[in-house]
């Protein structure tokens, strides 16, 4: 597999994922949030039940918000809602890097193979922003590093080449969604990179 092919894929990983993060707040198909009822007209039982909270749960996940996540989770938020690229809630916390979040959403039953519409997995973006907790749990919980997306590339494909030939395409990522909340800490990505790579590459 040539040089050039590796950075191609890293490219287009990278524009991927970007363009999943851009889309994560403005998601198609949510339900609306459960609104204030005359407390006279339920019943104890109804009462007990945890209402969703008024940021989605793509914006909660994104903000690593935990206790937001959490009361999603115990109202039965659909936890596959779909932004308007297709990504979901592990999407975004595989991106943004919170372990704890990306945690309860896979115990909770998130879809860790989930596509957006561009092919992408939670485990593309784990892997190509080098979160390894969250790419260790992907896996452990069923996550298919075989995947492609749209463009051919694997999650492996992200981080297979070196962390020079890629930087470029961090800082346009950076760029972009640095304003969004996005922080990129080159030098722990320029570390995982090699060991995100072997944990992708191990049979």
């Amino acid at each position: 597999m040539s040089c050039k092919f590796l950075l191609n894929c890293c490219s287009v990983v990278a524009l991927l994922a970007c363009a999943g993060l851009v889309g994560c707040s403005q998601q198609e198909g949510a339900l609306p949030v459960t609104g204030a009822l005359d407390a006279d007209a339920l019943s104890e039982k109804e009462k007990d039940v945890v209402s969703a909270p008024e940021v989605t749960i793509l914006d909660a996940a994104w903000a690593g918000d935990v206790e937001k996540v959490r009361q999603h989770i115990a109202a039965g938020t659909d936890l596959n809602m779909r932004g308007e690229d297709g990504g979901t809630s592990l999407h975004a916390v595989a991106a943004r890097g919170n372990d704890e979040v990306a945690m309860l959403l896979i115990d909770a039953g998130a879809d860790v193979n989930a596509k957006k519409a561009d092919g992408g997995t939670p485990l593309h973006s784990a892997a190509f922003f080098c979160h390894e907790k969250i790419v260790r749990g992907l896996l452990a919980n069923g996550a298919d590093k075989t995947i492609r997306n749209a463009a051919g590339a694997t999650a492996y494909d992200g981080v297979a080449g070196s962390f020079e030939d890629v930087k470029p395409i961090y800082d346009f990522v950076l760029q972009i969604m640095g304003p969004l909340g996005l922080q990129l800490d080159y030098e722990r990505i320029k570390a995982e990179r090699p060991n995100i790579a072997e944990l992708l590459s191990a049979r």
